[in-house]
């Protein structure tokens, strides 16, 4: 059930009183983050390969595993649920070391449900307390490609698509010229960058779809007000949904060669373990090719 539905009008008629705030606490650290929202969208493209017509690409970001459950069943719950062609974790896989080996065990429980599965790096995977190569490793390992500043094709339902992964661009790891140097123009393209500040390094590259995280989607919302932080600094405004156009061109402050972009509400929380008015989620994509 909606929260403006039916915990906020309890909490307000309580006066934020004892129970009405221990109703709207419980709502935003239990009921909110394990109410996964999986998203759908059909992706028009005229000039898509008749082979990638219907190809379903799902995006896991911002998953934050800790070693605390938090909501890690519900996201994997969501995951499992979706027949996917290729899914994408755009970032910030765990919530400082402690969370790396549960990660891991998690992603092992998932198994095939989250195969073929692709990998970018977050600001979290290189924070100074975690092993950055040990996370790199266990990925490998288990057959994820991490794709921080690299690109590679990949034959899914006969056809082709090209994926360009940029790493996390706040802790200055980012550089398209690398993610684009072995990139083919003449491929359906798929960009993976975990945030949407790293859209402002975007100088004559292009996509045809651009996947971010990184925002939450401002994990906080405020009736009337809207998020109340986003966690980006060169790009404003960008902070969950779609982008295209020339509202992408302005907002990114320039000439911009991606088609559209879509930034993900995310799946976990950082620093507050809570969500007001803002359900994680999982987004599933199918192109379409239109006439």
């Amino acid at each position: 059930m909606a929260l403006t539905q039916s915990i906020l009008p309890t909490v307000w008629a309580a006066g934020i009183g004892a129970g009405g705030l221990g109703l709207l606490l419980k709502h935003m650290l239990l009921d909110e983050p394990n109410s996964v929202e999986i998203t759908r969208y059909d992706v028009m493209e005229a000039n898509l390969p008749d082979e990638l017509d219907g190809l379903v690409i799902c995006q896991v970001s911002d998953p934050h595993i800790t070693a605390a459950p938090r909501n890690r069943a519900a996201v994997a719950k969501a995951i499992r649920s979706v027949q996917a062609d290729l899914f994408v974790v755009t970032g910030d896989l765990i919530y400082q070391q402690g969370g790396t080996q549960p990660f891991f065990d998690w992603l092992d429980a998932l198994g095939d449900a989250i195969r073929p599965v692709v990998v970018v790096f977050g600001n979290a995977e290189h924070k100074r307390t975690v092993r950055t190569e040990e996370i790199e490793r266990g990925l490998a390992d288990r057959g994820a490609p991490v794709l921080n500043n690299r690109s590679i094709t990949m034959n899914l339902r006969g056809g082709t698509v090209q994926v360009v992964g940029v790493d996390d661009s706040h802790s200055h790891h980012s550089n398209f010229t690398a993610a684009y140097r072995e990139a083919k123009g003449g491929l359906w393209t798929l960009l993976l960058c975990h945030t949407p500040d790293g859209l402002a390094e975007i100088w004559g590259e292009r996509a045809d779809l651009a996947l971010c995280g990184h925002t939450h989607g401002g994990q906080i919302r405020l009736p009337l007000i809207g998020p109340i932080f986003h966690n980006t600094g060169r790009i404003h405004g960008i902070v969950s949904g779609w982008y295209e156009g020339n509202s992408l061109t302005r907002r990114a402050y320039g000439a911009f060669r991606v088609k559209r972009v879509y930034v993900s509400r995310g799946l976990g929380t950082t620093r507050f373990p809570g969500r007001l008015l803002c359900r994680p989620e999982l987004p599933v994509f199918t192109l379409r090719r239109s006439e």
